[in-house]
């Protein structure tokens, strides 16, 4: 990770941050979970407390959007069982 990226394990706090239009670096495998590593740790910085203080405000259809879009990537990245 370098200086600048923000890291988060949590789905709904990184939908709401790429909903923002941050740019998603890569996600990061990490056992169970994955990382979201996001570019631009500064805006992150300021976008994460509006998310965990519940005063975020912007598109519901784009968080929900992007929501689903970091889903997709998660279970693209699962192995198949067999």
């Amino acid at each position: 990770m370098t200086q600048d990226e923000y890291k988060t394990k949590d789905i709904y706090e990184a939908a709401w941050i790429y909903s923002q239009e941050v740019k998603l670096l890569r996600i990061e495998p990490d056992g169970r979970y994955f990382w979201f590593v996001f570019d631009d740790e500064k805006s992150c910085n300021s976008l994460s407390p509006l998310y965990w203080t519940q005063k975020a405000s912007g598109n519901i259809k784009q968080f929900v959007n992007s929501f689903k879009t970091l889903k997709d990537l998660i279970f693209s990245q699962k192995e198949d069982p067999e």
